[in-house]
């Protein structure tokens, strides 16, 4: 355990530092490449069948299949940066359920209880003047907006309305749950809580089903990284781009297979490998930031790059939740005018980044109202409920006043 706990500490003070300049940015672009998955499925003509057209056609269909690969991303970087939180708890002996949940939740809620009411908003006009409807009975509607709200989507409901994305949400929460049930049930307390943890950790196995259970090895993948030693045979300057290769490799790999264009037609509808094979390389490549010895890494004096990176990341999970409803209504608006889509090419792409761009303007300015304000709000319910902060980036555990 002495052992782990100097890699954990390593691992900590590193991703203080300049590293977290370039997750952030990886998170940003990552929220960007899932909104234009989205969008290019509605805009582009033959999209996903882009056999009969050019190499740069198909190049740009392939840009377009990025949002799955950035889902993957979006898990390893949580597995990282939440384990890293609860670590850091339990080693400093200020792990509470109650300060875990508050920190958690508040993040999570003050975006999807808006991105929910936007969602109903949007998809409603879309409804009553474009010819779109998602239910057919009042019951249904309501049950999936509940159950979205308390995260059981993929397990009770399906996802709210048009907003599919919402699906990983659940996994994420899911995962948030487990990783410090199984980090008591491995460490921490009495035989009676540890086997406690272990029981609820089984039951909510049960409860979301194999292909969600499953997934969460790809959430762990950022928690190996965490704990990871600094080896030195994996320092050497080429590996970075060892690391970068693979990684390409990966995301290109899961789109020719969800298309079918590599291996057979069954292994489209299983992408539980293809999606592994990302998170492995992907945490390989954060490895690679954290401990590969190249200088530019930990060095980067380029402000504007930093900047840009904080700004992009600051509403990324805003922009993952509330695009799709934005993209659904125009779609419908779209093809009530006689919208059939448009054929790609160098015109389809500049009015993509158009429309990328607007959305992302649009998701900023919402992200001030809901986003930006989590620690405002996070800092509240800890003194109402007179828990102590639970650790954060940078932080040292205090007492909230009052």
């Amino acid at each position: 355990m002495q052992r782990l706990y100097k890699n954990f500490e390593r691992v900590d003070k590193l991703l203080d530092g300049n590293v977290s300049i370039y997750l952030d940015f990886i998170r940003g672009v990552a929220a960007i490449l899932v909104v234009m998955e989205h969008l290019g499925s509605r805009l582009l003509v033959g999209y996903g069948n882009a056999d009969s057209i050019g190499i740069l056609q198909q190049v740009q269909y392939l840009l377009n299949m990025m949002g799955g690969p950035s889902v993957i991303v979006f898990f390893v970087l949580s597995g990282l940066l939440i384990s890293r939180s609860i670590f850091k708890s339990f080693y400093k002996n200020k792990w509470s359920w109650k300060s875990y949940l508050i920190s958690r939740l508040t993040r999570l809620m003050i975006v999807l209880i808006p991105a929910l009411l936007l969602t109903f908003i949007l998809d409603r006009f879309a409804t009553v003047y474009f010819g779109y409807d998602r239910y057919d009975q009042l019951g249904e509607h309501i049950a999936s907006f509940f159950g979205n709200l308390f995260f059981m989507q993929n397990v009770f409901v399906g996802t709210y309305g048009s907003n599919s994305p919402l699906w990983s949400l659940s996994y994420e929460f899911w995962y948030y749950m487990m990783f410090p049930l199984l980090l008591i049930a491995a460490i921490k307390g009495s035989k009676i809580i540890r086997a406690m943890s272990l029981l609820l950790f089984l039951s909510i196995l049960v409860m979301i089903g194999t292909k969600m259970s499953l997934y969460f090895m790809i959430w762990s993948v950022g928690v190996l990284v965490l704990m990871s030693p600094a080896v030195k045979v994996l320092n050497k300057k080429v590996m970075l781009l060892v690391s970068i290769v693979l990684l390409g490799i990966a995301v290109v790999v899961r789109p020719l297979m969800m298309t079918g264009r590599l291996f057979t037609t069954e292994w489209t509808e299983f992408l539980f490998l293809p999606d592994l094979f990302i998170s492995v390389t992907f945490g390989f490549f954060i490895y690679q930031l954290l401990h590969n010895s190249w200088g530019f890494i930990r060095n980067i004096q380029l402000k504007s790059f930093a900047t840009f990176s904080k700004l992009i990341a600051s509403f990324s999970f805003t922009l993952y939740l509330i695009h799709y409803p934005i993209i659904n209504l125009a779609y419908y608006w779209a093809a009530s005018l006689g919208y059939e889509g448009i054929q790609p090419g160098g015109i389809s792409f500049m009015i993509e980044m158009l429309l990328v761009a607007v959305i992302c303007v649009i998701a900023y300015a919402f992200s001030l109202f809901t986003e930006a304000k989590t620690g405002q709000v996070r800092n509240y319910v800890f003194k109402k409920a007179h828990a102590p902060a639970f650790l954060r980036r940078g932080e040292v555990v205090k007492k909230t006043a009052g």
